[in-house]
């Protein structure tokens, strides 16, 4: 039996010239990045930055909706991390409603101005009133209209400004709802997202049409049918 020849393997280590590098960055820019960065920061603002090049790739503010959502209970057999105190579905609906709020503001068109809004395409430059921004505005006022009084003014509310961060929304519950205890305020916001769940899907729902809309017509507008055969002729 012959036997087989063990082949050896040789690791080259990569020298740093082959390494992929940072791409060059002045230090005015990276000055200026650095101190927009620290900017936002010091707004409440999380921001993701690139560490070699000082880019920012994202910033965000927390808010209620956010908090809530990555806020964990105790775990059980059917929630092993821990149930959020907010669900997916609830805050997928609190965040296409914010959609809702922006896109009927015009927000959706970057060469717009916010200070000539006109229905045509003729005459000058302007913001033109597009489909989209018609539907989110019918939208909106569909789903407030199919939630109870209280539902309504709580989600207006938090949609307003600076209401809804996370510094600001137990003050905002409280004022408008007169609930203080920190489970009571989140057990709020929960039983909002819900409601908003249910309100959203009615607002979205395509209007269904009559099964026979169409009057009926008289017995001189219908037609004949002609029949053959042997007792016909």
């Amino acid at each position: 039996m012959s036997r087989k020849k063990k082949t050896k393997v040789t690791l080259r280590k990569i020298s740093a010239a082959e390494e992929p590098t940072a791409p060059a960055v002045a230090n005015d820019t990276l000055r200026n990045r650095r101190a927009e960065a620290a900017r936002l920061k010091a707004q409440g603002a999380e921001v993701n930055v690139d560490r070699r090049t000082g880019e920012i790739l994202g910033a965000w503010r927390q808010d209620v909706f956010t908090t809530l959502r990555s806020r964990k209970g105790k775990p059980t057999a059917e929630y092993p991390k821990g149930k959020p105190a907010l669900s997916q579905r609830a805050y997928e609906a609190f965040r296409a409603h914010e959609t809702d709020i922006q896109l009927a503001a015009g927000a959706s068109g970057g060469e717009r101005r916010p200070d000539h809004i006109r229905s045509t395409t003729a005459g000058p430059p302007g913001q033109n009133i597009t489909q989209e921004a018609i539907d989110a505005a019918t939208r909106v006022k569909k789903t407030l209209q199919h939630l109870c009084p209280s539902d309504a003014r709580l989600l207006s509310i938090l949609m307003t400004g600076e209401k809804a961060l996370a510094k600001n929304w137990r003050a905002t519950v409280e004022a408008e709802t007169g609930e203080t205890a920190d489970e009571g305020q989140t057990a709020r916001i929960r039983a909002l997202g819900e409601n908003l769940i249910h309100a959203r899907g009615v607002a979205s729902a395509k209007r269904k049409g009559a099964a026979n809309d169409t009057a009926p017509l008289d017995p001189h507008q219908r037609k004949l049918t002609w029949f053959r055969g042997a007792d016909f002729g």
